[in-house]
C-alpha cells in the first residue's frame, strides 16, 4: 500500500475519533446547562449497558434520581417526559465516551499489527488514547457527585473533566495536523524557522486559553453566570466586594461564585489585549499568518457570545453557543502552536505542502 493512502486512513481515522470527541463535549456541555445532574443513577458499562426500555423502568429510575441530595433542590417536581430527556443526554455521554476507547484502540491494534503504523507511530498514539482513557475514569468520578451532601464539589470535577476532555483533544488534534503533512513533493522553498518571540506567545495565548477553559468549569458548577448580570462593570463596580475571601487559593477559584467570574473576566479583557499583540508580532510569519487572523476572529465571537449570555443570565441557546465555540478557539490555538513547535520546511509548488 502506498504511503499516501496509509497516512490518508490514519488520517480519516483520527480525525473520526476528534469528531467524536467533540459530540461528547458538545453534549456533556448540554447536559450541564440543563442541570441533568448524572441522572443515571447505576451506570455498568459492562454488566447493564441498556438503558430503561419502558415506563416502568424510567419510573424506578427516576425515583432513584429524586432521592439523591443535590437533586432535591434541581428537580423537586420532575415529570417523567423531562427525566427521559436529561436521561437522554447522559445515556449519550455515557456511551459515547466508552465507545470512543473501542473506536481508537481496536483500529491502532489492527494498523500496529498490518505494519501500516511504525513502532514510534505505534507508541505514540497508543500514549494518547492511554490518556485518553482517563475520560471514562473522570466520568464515573462525575457520577460518584451523586453521593455528595455539598454540590459545591462539583466546580472541581466539572474543571477535571473538562481539562481532560480538552487536553485528549489537542493531543489528537496535533497527532492529525502531524499526519496530514504530505510526505514529499516536488520542487519549492524552503521557509525561515520560527522565531523565539511567536512561541512565546502562543504559549502564553494557549496557557490563558486553556485556563480560561477550566475556569468555564467552575463558573458552571458555581452558577457564577446567574449573579452580576451586568457589563463591563460588575453592579456598577469594576471590583465587588468578597472577591478572594479564602486563604486557600484554590477554594477561592472553585468555591466562591464572585471570584471565578472576576477572574474570568479578567481573562478574557488579557486575552482581548493578547491576540492584537499576537497577531501584529505574527503578522509576516509565514507559518502562522493566515491563522492568526481567524483565531482572533473566532475570539471576538466568543467575547460576545461570553457577554450576551451574562447579560441575558445565561440562557441555554446562547451559554451551549459559548460552550461550543471555546471549542474552535482551542482547535486554531493548537494548530498555531504545531505550526510553530513542529513546522513544515517546505512549500512545493505543485504538491502543497511538505
Amino acid at each position: 500500500m502506498q504511503p499516501q493512502t496509509i497516512t490518508r486512513i490514519v488520517s480519516v481515522w483520527l480525525f473520526f475519533c476528534l469528531v467524536i470527541l467533540v459530540v461528547i463535549m458538545v453534549i456533556g456541555g448540554a447536559s450541564h446547562l440543563l442541570e441533568s445532574g448524572m441522572s443515571i443513577t447505576q451506570w455498568r458499562p459492562i454488566s447493564e449497558w441498556m438503558p430503561p426500555l419502558n415506563d416502568q423502568d424510567f419510573a424506578q429510575e427516576l425515583e432513584i434520581y429524586k432521592a439523591l441530595p443535590p437533586f432535591q433542590k434541581a428537580f423537586p417536581t420532575i415529570a417523567l417526559d423531562e427525566f427521559r430527556l436529561i436521561y437522554a443526554l447522559e445515556y449519550m455521554y455515557a456511551v459515547l465516551t466508552y465507545g470512543l476507547v473501542a473506536v481508537a484502540l481496536l483500529p491502532l491494534f489492527l494498523l500496529s499489527f498490518l505494519r501500516m503504523l511504525c513502532v514510534r507511530e505505534s507508541v505514540k498514539l497508543g500514549a494518547v488514547f492511554a490518556f485518553g482513557g482517563l475520560l471514562p475514569g473522570a466520568c464515573f468520578y462525575m457520577a460518584q457527585n451523586n453521593l455528595l451532601e455539598d454540590i459545591h464539589f462539583t466546580p472541581y470535577r466539572l474543571s477535571l473533566q473538562l481539562g481532560l476532555q480538552y487536553l485528549f483533544f489537542g493531543l489528537l488534534l496535533w497527532q492529525i495536523l502531524t499526519f496530514s503533512y504530505p510526505k514529499q513533493g516536488i520542487g519549492g522553498f524552503e521557509l525561515p524557522k520560527p522565531t523565539l518571540i511567536p512561541k512565546i506567545f502562543a504559549i502564553l495565548t494557549g496557557t490563558a486559553i486553556f485556563s480560561q477553559i477550566i475556569l468555564s468549569g467552575a463558573v458552571s458548577g458555581l452558577h457564577a453566570g446567574l449573579s452580576y448580570n451586568s457589563f463591563p462593570r460588575m453592579d456598577s463596580v469594576w471590583i465587588p466586594e468578597g472577591v478572594w475571601p479564602f486563604p486557600e487559593w484554590y477554594k477561592n477559584i472553585f468555591e466562591d461564585a464572585t471570584t471565578v467570574q472576576f477572574i474570568h473576566r479578567v481573562m478574557a479583557y488579557m486575552l482581548a489585549l493578547l491576540l492584537p499583540l499576537f497577531w501584529l508580532i505574527g503578522r509576516n510569519n509565514p507559518h502562522i499568518a493566515h491563522l492568526l487572523p481567524i483565531l482572533f476572529s473566532i475570539f471576538v465571537v466568543q467575547f460576545l457570545l461570553g457577554v450576551l449570555t451574562l447579560l441575558f443570565v445565561v440562557p441555554i441557546p446562547l451559554a451551549a453557543m459559548h460552550q461550543a465555540n471555546a471549542i474552535l478557539v482551542f482547535s486554531i490555538t493548537v494548530t498555531i502552536l504545531h505550526r510553530l513547535f513542529l513546522p513544515i520546511k517546505t512549500i512545493s509548488y505543485d504538491i502543497g505542502i511538505v
